[in-house]
């Protein structure tokens, strides 16, 4: 596999990765901007406006045939936000150039298709606004999705533990804006930021093939004109309460949700904190999983997931009413035995195992590739797969347990049934 990074002017880079293994390739479009939680409806209406026309193909339908013609290529995308940065990405995936069958040059077809979509949007007569009909079907998808939060217990508990956890900070928004924010937009007002973020944001393009793709450096160096860099905030640690806040709802709901976020009050390391949440409740074989749902039967679910921005960890579980207490104090002594290193020499060796498979799995796709890459560029190092992997095993169980005291509980959030008459 070869990797190769050029600046294409100042804030717009272009990274391409050949692998001949490869039979499609993927380009990729990763936008950047530093968090602004007053303009995450704003870009997230843009962001599903682009993705669903553009003034050559002005409608679903026109879009899905010409890629259909493209040999069934697809274009997809994501919004979301990575430390106190807000992401905007767009990506096509095609055959590569060499199975088309009459010799076609997919890859530029493809480029071109995807610079249609970002570059020539659909406007309305007047060329500064978004169509009403393409703004008023995404707002609807925009609407009917933050309203339908509430329906999945489980992503809405971890909203609102995020909301407590990190009150007044980025990390407690949602990167789609609220219903009110939504309501309040116009096609004018989302067209307008969107020109402001495609002036402003810090461009990532990736291409991912078997083939090199000299072209594509002058497809994307006309595209995009050199900007003012700003900036960016991948690494923006939480503080610790100084006393944890617990916060509990009632709903109609079958299963209790208990949600727990726990902060680092020093700055261990990537690796240091990832490895320690996978062996607290990252894992099948982790403690939370082995012990608080399997052995001691008090949840339904019970994991952790890693905040490495945030220097914080989250715990989720689904669990009874009666077994609410038993379950928290059940999560805290499993905590507190990675504090005392009172856990088997093998919990670590697994973890390290799992981490590593993982990562040896980098390369096996494009997507993957790109995904690697772009976490390489958040985490602002150069470090190959190998070189993480060595990260990784270098990690020991004094570590494990410096990491483990570091951590504090902030805040807890419980979901709980209504009480009945």
């Amino acid at each position: 596999m070869k990797e190769i990074t050029k600046d294409l002017c100042e804030g717009v880079q272009l990274t391409c990765i050949t692998e001949p293994k490869f039979k499609t390739s993927d380009i990729a479009v990763v936008m950047l901007m530093p968090a602004e939680p007053e303009h995450y409806a704003k870009w997230s209406l843009a962001h599903s406006i682009l993705l669903n026309s553009c003034k050559k193909y002005p409608s679903v339908a026109e879009m899905s045939k010409k890629l259909q013609e493209l040999y069934g290529s697809h274009i997809n995308g994501s919004i979301f936000v990575s430390g106190d940065v807000f992401h905007m990405n767009f990506t096509i995936s095609a055959i590569a150039d060499s199975y088309a069958l009459n010799g076609e040059k997919l890859r530029q077809e493809v480029t071109e298709f995807l610079l249609e979509c970002l570059l020539h949007p659909l406007l309305n007569s007047d060329n500064n606004a978004f169509t009403e009909q393409a703004f008023q079907t995404e707002l609807q998808d925009l609407l009917d999705m933050i309203g339908g939060e509430i329906n999945d217990k489980r992503s809405y508990a971890s909203k609102r533990l995020k909301e407590i956890a990190f009150a007044g900070d980025i990390a407690s928004y949602t990167c789609y804006g609220t219903k009110e924010e939504a309501l309040a937009l116009t096609p004018e007002i989302v067209y307008q930021a969107y020109l402001e973020f495609l002036e402003k944001a810090k461009i990532l393009i990736y291409y991912v093939g078997s083939e090199n793709a000299l072209e594509l450096e002058n497809l994307f160096q006309n595209a995009f004109k050199p900007r003012k860099l700003q900036d960016l905030g991948f690494y923006a640690p939480s503080a610790c309460k100084s006393e944890p806040v617990v916060v509990r709802e009632s709903m109609n709901v079958n299963q209790c949700q208990l949600m727990l976020a726990l902060k680092s009050n020093q700055n261990p390391t990537a690796e240091q904190l990832h490895m320690t949440s996978l062996m607290l409740g990252g894992a099948p074989f982790s403690l939370l999983f082995s012990n608080v749902r399997e052995k001691l039967s008090l949840c339904y679910y019970c994991s952790s997931k890693n905040i490495r921005p945030k220097n914080s960890i989250v715990i989720s579980s689904g669990v009874s009413a009666e077994n609410l207490e038993k379950t928290q104090k059940a999560i805290l002594e499993q905590l507190e035995l990675l504090q005392k290193g009172e856990f088997d020499d093998m919990l670590l060796i697994n973890a390290k195992r799992y981490i590593i498979n993982a990562l040896r799995l980098t390369g096996d796709t494009p997507s993957s590739c790109v995904a690697e890459a772009l976490e390489r560029f958040i985490r602002e190092d150069h470090a190959s797969v190998e070189e993480r992997i060595a990260l990784f095993e270098q990690v020991t169980k004094e570590d494990i347990i410096a990491t483990a005291n570091t951590l504090q509980l902030d805040s807890v959030y419980i979901l709980e049934q209504e009480a009945t008459a």
